[in-house]
C-alpha cells in the first residue's frame, strides 16, 4: 500500500469512527444534532488524523528503508567475511565450512592446486606481479568450474576445489583442463616481461560423510607428487 493510501485509510477510519460515535449519542439521548456539528465531526478528526498519519507513515517508511539498508549491509558483511579479499574466491574458513557440509549422494572430488615457482615470481618481478598471478589463477580456475562447485584460496598460493557430484575420472579431466588453461595464459610482469605461470594439482575422491581433512590430505600428497615429478601436471591420490 502506498503512503498516500495509508494516510487516506487512517483519515477515513477516524472520520467514520467519530461519526459512528456521534450517531450513537444522538440515538441514546434522542436529541437532534444540527448540521454544523456533523460537519465539525468530519473536519476535526480528518485534520487531526491526517496530521498524525502523515508523521507516522513517514516514520514507518523511514524505518523500512533503514531496515532494508541494515539487511543489505549485513548481507554484504557476511559475503565479505567468506571471501578472500585479493582473489574474490572463498577464503579458507568458508571453503572448509561449505565443503564439509557436502551432503549429495553422488561422489565428489577434492582438488588442491598450487602455483608453481610462486616465490620466484614475487622475488624476481615484485609482489604486484605475484598478486596479479593469484588473481589470474583464481579467475581461470573459477571459469573452469560449474556454478555449484566450490573454489577457495586456502594458503598463500594454494587453492582448494570441491567438484560436486562428479566421479573421479571426470574430476581428473576437469583438473587437467584447468591446468592446461593456466599453462596457456600469457602473463606479463609490470615491466612487460613474460612470466611462466603454471599449477600443480592433486585430486582425491570425496563423499558425503567422509572426513574432509583426510580427503584434502590425500589431494595434498598427490599435489606434492606432481611437484616432485616436474610441476605443471595433475596427479591422482594413491
Amino acid at each position: 500500500m502506498s503512503p498516500l493510501r495509508k494516510i487516506l485509510f487512517c483519515v477515513a477510519f477516524g472520520v467514520v469512527m467519530t461519526l459512528a460515535g456521534l450517531e450513537a449519542m444522538v440515538h441514546a439521548l434522542h436529541e437532534r444534532v444540527d448540521w454544523p456539528y456533523w460537519a465539525f465531526a468530519v473536519i476535526s478528526p480528518a485534520a487531526v488524523t491526517a496530521t498524525i498519519s502523515i508523521v507516522l507513515v513517514r516514520q514507518i517508511e523511514a524505518n523500512g528503508r533503514l531496515a532494508a539498508q541494515l539487511l543489505e549491509t549485513q548481507s554484504d558483511l557476511l559475503a565479505r567475511a567468506s571471501r578472500d579479499e585479493l582473489t574474490g574466491v572463498m577464503n579458507r574458513a568458508a571453503f572448509y565450512r561449505d565443503a564439509a557440509a557436502y551432503a549429495d549422494e553422488a561422489p565428489a572430488c577434492v582438488l588442491l592446486a598450487d602455483i608453481d615457482h610462486f616465490k620466484a615470481i614475487n622475488d624476481e618481478h615484485g609482489h604486484a606481479a605475484g598478486d596479479e598471478a593469484l588473481r589470474l589463477v583464481a579467475f581461470t580456475l573459477r571459469a573452469a568450474l560449474r556454478p555449484g562447485d566450490l573454489l577457495g584460496r586456502v594458503g598463500g598460493e594454494e587453492f582448494a576445489i570441491l567438484l560436486c557430484g562428479l566421479p573421479f575420472g571426470l574430476g581428473m579431466a576437469i583438473a587437467e583442463r584447468a591446468r592446461g588453461a593456466i599453462d596457456a595464459l600469457e602473463f606479463l610482469s609490470p615491466d612487460g616481461d613474460p612470466i611462466a605461470l603454471s599449477i600443480s594439482v592433486g585430486v582425491a575422491p570425496y563423499r558425503a560423510g567422509w572426513s574432509l581433512d583426510n580427503a584434502l590430505a590425500q589431494a595434498d600428497a598427490a599435489m606434492y607428487g606432481a611437484k616432485r615429478s616436474g610441476r605443471n601436471r595433475v596427479h591422482a591420490a594413491a
